[in-house]
């Protein structure tokens, strides 16, 4: 009896545990017992407390959303200031031009080789910088080129050597032929600024772009113009001068030495409005395009330019990106008056483009 003693004990114990039940909820503790018919009950008013009961009020965590997040790294990023540099290489096959100088009309088309050769000097750049949304533009187109020709035999329409040169033509016919050694040198130069405003619609524009977020960019500004010619013609060697096939008298065919300079030279500047847009096709690939015009006839006879692109873009890195694109770009400019002096030039073809983002 007295080994089962404490077995009976232990029994009874465990029934009262199995019939207690705990109601944190109601701020009271209550046991009941089946086997002892007893209650107790526990309740705030006899100072008992939830932390001396053993119990704890559940506790609330916030965590911010994805959403959230996201939102606040892209206002944090829209508050900083960006820079971008381009630098690119435009090859079109064939520049088509024609320039008019003190009357004389003349027209060339240049393949991109002869360009090449006759290149001096090159300068292609494009920088911008953005803080938010409102950002400014500059870019500048650089060419120096010379070039030099030698004739046997030299045709003009409208004869600009007819006068300089001391010839005097007996026919009413402006068409002349000489018979001799040409020499012709061209010195050209052109230097086409560009100052604009920049405001961006959309997402930031970066190598990387989530796929199939849109950027949008509105230019407003001005383009700066400054164009110089220069012509030297050079005639060398007994020369036989004839006028529509008819050979002219003895008194007009005589050893030529004589030489002709033709120049012209402006500086001008034109009102400018444009527009960049990209599309991710991808995270690494972006397809773009770019327009602007300037001009309008505001500073001449005639007065515009503007450019057309349209490309794909993709990612080196976070911070840069080659581009492949099909430009065209075209000016003319023709001043007022009587000589109308002045020049356009035409070309389209491939450019190659590098692009840094520094932020």
């Amino acid at each position: 009896m007295t080994r089962l003693l404490p077995l009976a004990l232990f029994a009874t114990l465990s029934t009262v545990c199995t019939e207690v039940v705990a109601k944190p909820f109601d701020n009271a503790i209550t046991a009941e017992s089946s086997a002892t018919e007893a209650k107790l009950v526990a309740t705030p008013s006899e100072a008992v407390s939830e932390s001396e009961a053993g119990f704890m009020a559940p506790l609330l965590l916030s965590q911010s959303s994805e959403e959230t997040t996201d939102a606040s790294q892209q206002e944090d990023e829209e508050n900083n200031w960006r820079a971008y540099l381009d630098l690119y290489a435009f090859l079109p096959p064939t520049t088509n031009s024609t320039s008019t100088v003190e009357g004389n009309t003349t027209k060339v088309d240049l393949p991109l080789s002869d360009v090449i050769k006759s290149l001096d000097e090159a300068l292609t750049l494009k920088a911008s910088f953005e803080y938010g949304r409102l950002g400014v533009l500059a870019a500048i187109n650089y060419a120096t080129l010379s070039t030099s020709a030698s004739k046997s035999s030299y045709l003009e329409t409208k004869n600009p050597l007819k006068n300089k040169a001391g010839i005097a033509s007996p026919l009413r016919s402006r068409t002349i032929r000489i018979q001799g050694d040409l020499d012709v040198d061209v010195d050209a130069n052109q230097t086409i600024f560009d100052l604009a405003m920049r405001y961006r619609a959309g997402a930031i524009q970066k190598p990387r772009m989530k796929k199939g977020s849109t950027s949008f960019l509105g230019l407003v500004g001005a383009r700066f113009i400054d164009a110089n010619l220069s012509t030297d013609f050079s005639i060398k060697g007994n020369a036989d001068v004839t006028v529509e096939g008819v050979k002219v008298n003895r008194t007009n065919s005589r050893e030529l030495e004589k030489s002709s300079n033709a120049s012209w030279g402006n500086t001008w500047v034109q009102p400018m409005v444009g527009m960049f847009g990209t599309y991710a096709i991808s995270e690494d690939w972006q397809a773009f395009a770019y327009l602007d015009a300037g001009g309008f006839g505001l500073s001449g006879s005639q007065d515009l330019s503007g450019t057309a692109q349209a490309g794909i873009a993709y990612a080196l890195g976070n911070s840069a990106q080659v581009s492949l694109s099909y430009k065209y770009f075209g000016i003319a400019y023709f001043e007022g008056g009587g000589d109308n002096n002045g020049y356009s030039s035409y070309q389209s073809g491939v450019n190659l483009g590098l692009r840094w983002l520094f932020d």
